[in-house]
């Protein structure tokens, strides 16, 4: 008796050594059983926006063993596998019944375990007895190399459903639209009757009648008998082809490259944005434009929740699949928030300071605000709610280092490619592009304290602790400005305002009206939307041209607020404090406007020299305001005032004076206009290489210039001078 133990013992010592050998010699080939999945793309709550088909082109959505039910393991080991964990690969006695069962009657059964079907999967080769040894014996490699739990999964994602259908939870969704966790008993089993034969018991288009007989065939070979299986056998099911999701369609087109893809998109928000924005491009189509784009930013995470690349995915004559948020647009004057706030840490105003909107000449470049006026003394905070072009460039020349552009190059705006020089003051302006999120994340970056971060569409991402680009002083006093622009600034768009939540907010617009902006943030969420066209040959009504970021994207903007609900506002830092200021825009000697305003406490008031430029002083010096310029002899900045150049207000550097050649002479003459910063305020005027014409500083003298090139020069009294070149055209 122990001599055949021990002839047992070593024949099965044997046949495991030559098993390992043969393991060695004809590795398992898992090739045909790890194909390339579908990428899966899901929102914020496990619903899916999207799928895309493997590169091979099948539909194989990924099943986990996580998610792999009771019920489907109850459902499946019954019908295919009773001793599934019981057996190593292949089961003897199933074999032994088979064998015996088809001798005996002309149907045939199989003796296939779930590891020999995975198994015969992954070889698809003849069913010849030389295959199914081969079968038998990958079966056992499957056994040795993976675990039960494995091996179950695997066959769950193997498992043909028909056309290029595989798997599972392919079949799940393809035919009730449903994950696997929430598929009922009855279609668990229905499901599991497919692989049989896929081509015969698929859903039919027209009659069912089938289908259910097929989900009771499995039913009937569990031993359960509970309630639950009974109710199952009652329940009639309706299983059809369902069309795959195609939604949040320019950024799930962007995700292709994983298996399973958890977004941070809420698919409910994002279908009332798709809706918002089609609404008002359907009203605004008649005037040419026909593109709108919308993102919205949590700010606490910086998780993108609602992605509208376009109104229309599909629409083909308006280049619909073209993203708006990634697409490079000029942002006009959204930006300057963030001029001023960086003057606010600076000292250089305060939300109630006065600055002067007087025009600016440089070298040629003569900005214009949008209605062409210029509102002269004026506090930062009207500056700013006014979008008013001249205060918000004087500030960022002021800021040297700390400029707009610093600004955008440190945190690395691509479009931003050359040196400061080429884009000039006109940075401010708008006078360059970028994207719509990046837009988006400087805004979130007010709404973060100042912090600034990269936003992400992919759920669970760490993000990084960012980089502080404005103290948090400043940008809630940004905030306060941008939330409580007064009435008159909306005009027409008042009605948006009313009973509104409260948001910062800065519209944009830039040249010829191409981009309309607005973007918006409260503590909870940032929203930027934009409205043109991607295509800049459509062409577009006159009417167009004279719109706004506050006419066409500010009262998309409010909708979408008004959707988000937001419920906080921002807690005022405790360096933030009440204390009276002077509101001078100049001050000498006594203060003559004091009023109280909100300081940051650490930062002291530093109202830089040259922020009163050559400009400012002439206008101050021709309203009077001061008379002679040892009227500012006590002022800190004297010495600098007192050594500017002559200021020529006109003519205009670089302008071109156009005349009605049938005019008389003395009808053509142009005003000319110097002002000296010396004490002798006298001034000489040189005409081309003419004698110089001696007089008062300020004092306008008109001449005839004949038609052609000339130059006007200003000498003072300290050997100072200016010039302007000019074109005199006669038609």
């Amino acid at each position: 008796m122990l001599n055949k133990i021990k002839h047992i013992f070593l024949l099965l010592v044997g046949l495991a050594l030559l098993f390992l050998i043969l393991d060695k010699i004809y590795p398992l080939d898992t090739n045909r059983i790890f194909k390339p999945k579908s990428t899966v793309i899901y929102d914020k709550n496990n619903q899916v926006i999207r799928v895309h088909l493997s590169e091979d082109g099948f539909l194989r959505m990924p099943i986990e063993n996580k998610n792999i039910t009771n019920d489907i393991k109850d459902v499946l080991l019954s019908y295919e596998d009773k001793y599934f964990y019981e057996h190593f690969g292949v089961n003897p006695i199933s074999i032994l019944r088979a064998l015996w069962f088809n001798l005996q009657n002309k149907r045939v059964i199989g003796a296939s375990t779930i590891t020999m079907q995975l198994a015969r999967m992954s070889h698809h080769k003849p069913r010849t007895i030389k295959s199914k040894i081969y079968e038998i014996f990958m079966a056992f490699q499957l056994e040795y190399h993976y675990t039960k739990d494995e091996i179950l999964e695997l066959y769950l994602n193997n498992t043909p459903y028909g056309g290029n259908i595989e798997g599972f939870a392919s079949a799940a969704y393809k035919y009730f639209g449903v994950p696997v966790e929430s598929l009922s008993l009855a279609q668990i089993a229905y499901l599991v009757s497919i692989p049989k034969n896929p081509n015969r018991n698929l859903p039919k288009s027209k009659n069912n009648n089938h289908v259910n007989k097929l989900k009771n065939i499995v039913l009937d070979r569990i031993d359960n008998k509970s309630t639950i299986y009974k109710q199952a056998r009652k329940e009639t099911i309706y299983p059809k082809r369902i069309s795959l999701p195609f939604m949040a369609p320019h950024l799930s087109t962007k995700i292709k490259t994983a298996n399973t893809v958890h977004t941070t998109i809420d698919l409910k928000l994002q279908k009332r944005l798709e809706m918002i924005i089609s609404k008002q491009i359907k009203s605004i189509k008649p005037l040419g434009i026909h593109n709108g784009s919308a993102v919205v930013i949590d700010n606490k995470n910086m998780e993108i929740l609602a992605y509208v690349g376009s109104q229309d995915f599909n629409d083909k004559k308006f280049e619909g699949q073209v993203d708006g948020i990634t697409s490079i647009v000029s942002p006009g004057s959204t930006l300057k928030p963030f001029v001023y706030a960086r003057a606010l840490d600076k000292g250089y105003v305060t939300p109630l300071k006065k600055l002067y909107d007087i025009p600016l000449n440089i070298s040629g470049y003569k900005p214009l605000n949008y209605n062409r006026e210029f509102m002269g003394e004026v506090t930062a905070s009207r500056s700013l709610q006014e979008s008013l072009n001249i205060p918000a460039i004087d500030l960022n020349n002021l800021l040297e280092d700390d400029s707009l552009f610093h600004l955008l190059k440190d945190i690395g705006i691509k479009s931003i490619e050359k040196d400061e020089a080429y884009y000039g003051s006109g940075i401010v302006l708008g006078g360059f592009g970028m994207k719509l999120i990046e837009l988006s994340e400087l805004f979130a970056a007010l709404a973060n304290e100042g912090i600034y971060r990269k936003s992400t569409y992919i759920k669970d991402t760490t993000i990084s602790k960012g980089r502080r680009i404005v103290s948090k002083e400043a940008a809630y006093l940004i905030s306060d400005i941008l939330a409580d622009a007064p009435r008159d600034i909306f005009s027409s768009s008042w009605e948006y305002m009313r009973d509104a939540h409260r948001i910062a907010f800065k519209t944009g617009t830039s040249a010829r009206a191409k981009d309309l902006l607005s973007v918006g943030y409260t503590p909870e969420y940032t929203v930027a939307v934009w409205f043109g066209n991607f295509n800049k040959k459509h062409k577009r009504d006159k009417e167009a041209l004279l719109l706004t970021g506050i006419d066409i994207a500010f009262p998309t903007l409010h909708e979408i607020i008004k959707v988000l609900n937001p419920k906080e506002w921002f807690d005022k830092p405790k360096n933030i404090v009440e204390d009276v200021i002077c509101q001078d825009a100049l001050k000498v000697g006594e203060c003559k406007n004091s009023v109280k305003d909100l300081l940051i406490s650490n930062v002291y008031p530093n109202t830089p020299c040259k922020l009163l430029r050559t400009e400012v002083l002439a206008k101050l010096f021709k309203e009077n305001t001061i008379e002679k310029i040892s009227d500012l002899e006590s002022h800190e900045c004297y010495p600098k005032w007192s050594n500017y150049k002559p200021k020529i207000m006109s003519p205009i550097d670089k302008a071109t004076y156009t005349q009605n050649i049938l005019m008389p002479k003395e009808y053509k003459k142009i005003p000319i206009e110097c002002y000296s910063f010396k004490e002798d305020s006298q001034v000489n005027i040189f005409i081309d290489n003419e004698e110089p014409l001696k007089v008062k500083s300020g004092q306008k003298i008109y001449m005839y210039l004949s038609p052609g090139k000339h130059t006007v020069k200003c000498l003072d009294q300290g050997s100072n001078i200016s010039e302007s070149n000019i074109d005199i055209l006669e038609l």
